[in-house]
């Protein structure tokens, strides 16, 4: 059997919010929340990925991104013919536009900028493989 391919046709951010109260050299935390929505009949994955950064000083939420990421495949495909690879990969392509925007929303605002490290995200695949729902 052929493996699926997949491409990335479009990316949004439908949320953003920055709390400007950060502190000089706060100690700062990220968590994602990937979710997932996969169309049978037009072989489209939709990934919702929101990326939370905290800070451990105040106790706060600073800065949280939503993202909405568009994915195609090359045929009619079901859930099962996705490949593994494409839940790790499909987080890996999408965050590095979520890190620089995250940057320049936090440049522009004329404050320290927060700059998101480069993260693995393979610890991230059985979550979205959990959090994704099929419609037909």
């Amino acid at each position: 059997m052929e493996k699926a391919t997949f491409k990335l046709d479009n990316y949004r951010f439908t949320k953003a919010s920055l709390d400007f109260n950060i502190p000089n050299n706060a100690e700062l935390n990220i968590s994602f929340s990937p979710k997932g929505v996969f169309h049978t009949k037009e072989a489209r994955y939709e990934l919702d990925f929101d990326v939370m950064v905290g800070c451990t000083e105040t106790n706060t939420e600073v800065v949280k991104v939503s993202c909405v990421a568009s994915f195609s495949f090359g045929g009619g495909i079901t859930i099962a013919d996705i490949p593994e690879y494409f839940y790790p990969n499909s987080l890996a392509i999408v965050f590095p536009y979520v890190r620089a925007f995250v940057s320049t929303i936090t440049l522009q605002a004329n404050m320290q900028p927060v700059v998101l490290p480069t993260i693995n995200l393979m610890g991230l695949t059985e979550e979205l493989k959990e959090k994704t729902t099929v419609i037909e």
